[in-house]
């Protein structure tokens, strides 16, 4: 049976690496070889949060809620496409990278960079298309198998060896990884085999680490030798995954949810943190006046890639909620924005997101709310609220949001 990597592999076809190159402008070896480095990297974050209970809760429930992935049978719509609404899968992706790395990322993609012989924004672009892949996989081995938060823990334990085994040379000491959390490979190139290593071949993880020191003492004296040496980064214990733990991390993935019943009956579900609860709880508060600067962010809208088509067998539940929330409050009015990132004509980037934003405005109207209460307009890449210089940054810009002009 195929581990994780395996099936994360079966995806990037020589043909998906083939037209990622030809969009980056990058050689098809350095393209495979950033893929073959993200997607071990982004599985041992994972790995490394196994003692922190809070931060594994989150994770399980961003990896368990995407498990309807559709993308994976079109990856290469990840790649260059850069103008998805908010919650599409790289602003997932985007999420579990902050979730996992914080402020790291930019270094994490530099070293990768290096690593690949590809320049940054490439790698930054190609993690907008691995990020969703691995947490495709992961939520659909967690919806096939049923797994709890204790089985994902368990699964990516079986599989430490092939991880870390996996990860460019040095990577773990970037990450922060926990003592045990190594990782020294000089490959991971997605579009050619690797030599797979038998669990009872104790013997030959030694003369590996030996070979991944070796070559990062070549790297360094050819590229380094000049620069300041970079601080000593101390490995920490690696905590130990208990009991407690993890019921702790369970408790936290079930406590993310929102529920509210309306005064019509209706009750609300959603994020904690979603779209859902914050409108309700600024309209019912008499004490926020309506101004032109609070807007509030859908977290489970999205749109067909590169069109205004709501793809509503993902947007149904949001849609829906807001709605009600309409029909409870019928003095409220909203101003519906469209924003893209900065990738594209901005010419383009403000008729797209209007038009979305507009599909929006027709949709709650089919639903039976007057078009008086709503207004559409797109921003285009106007109004960033992250840097568009990451991947992360980008696909928080990429949203669409509501302000509340009368209630």
């Amino acid at each position: 049976m195929s581990n994780l990597l395996d099936s994360i592999k079966s995806y990037v076809t020589p043909e998906i690496v083939s037209q990622a190159a030809a969009l980056l402008g990058e050689n098809e070896s350095g393209v495979g070889k950033a893929i073959g480095g993200l997607a071990p990297t982004i599985l041992a974050g994972i790995l490394n949060k196994s003692g922190d209970s809070n931060a594994m809760g989150n994770v399980f429930s961003l990896l368990s809620n995407n498990s309807n992935a559709g993308f994976l049978e079109n990856l290469g719509g990840l790649v260059g496409g850069g103008n998805l609404a908010h919650d599409d899968p790289k602003d997932i992706a985007g999420n579990l990278m902050g979730t996992l790395f914080g402020g790291k990322v930019p270094a994490i993609i530099n070293a990768l960079s290096a690593f690949s012989g590809i320049k940054s924004s490439s790698t930054s672009t190609l993690l907008g298309m691995v990020g969703p892949l691995v947490m495709g996989v992961i939520g659909k081995k967690i919806k096939s198998d049923g797994l709890n938060v204790s089985g994902l823990l368990n699964l990516l334990g079986n599989e430490k060896s092939s991880i870390l085994g996996a990860l460019p040379g040095g990577m773990g000491a970037i990450m922060g990884l926990a003592s045990g959390l190594g990782g020294g490979n000089t490959g991971g190139n997605i579009a050619t085999p690797e030599v797979e290593t038998a669990s009872g071949n104790r013997w030959i993880w030694p003369l590996l680490l030996l070979a991944g020191l070796g070559a990062g003492i070549v790297y360094y004296m050819k590229n380094c030798a000049a620069k300041p040496e970079l601080p000593k980064v101390e490995m920490a214990e690696m905590p130990k995954i208990d009991s407690a733990a993890i019921k702790a991390a369970e408790m936290a993935a079930s406590a993310a949810g929102y529920m509210k019943k309306l005064a019509s009956g209706f009750e609300l579900k959603g994020n904690k943190e979603g779209i859902e609860s914050k409108l309700v709880a600024f309209i019912e508060d008499a004490t926020k006046p309506v101004d032109k600067t609070t807007w509030f962010d859908f977290d489970r809208l999205l749109f067909e890639t590169g069109k205004s088509s709501i793809d509503m067998s993902k947007s149904a539940d949001q849609l829906t909620n807001m709605v009600e929330v309409l029909k409870a409050f019928p003095n409220v009015k909203l101003k519906i924005g469209g924003y893209t990132d900065n990738v594209g004509g901005e010419a383009g980037n403000m008729k797209l997101s209007a038009a979305r934003a507009e599909a929006v405005v027709a949709y709650l109207v089919s639903k039976g709310i007057d078009k008086a209460r709503l207004a559409g307009e797109g921003y285009g890449s106007q109004h960033p609220v992250a840097s568009n210089d990451t991947e992360e940054g980008r696909a928080q810009n990429r949203r669409i949001a509501v302000r509340v002009t009368a209630k």
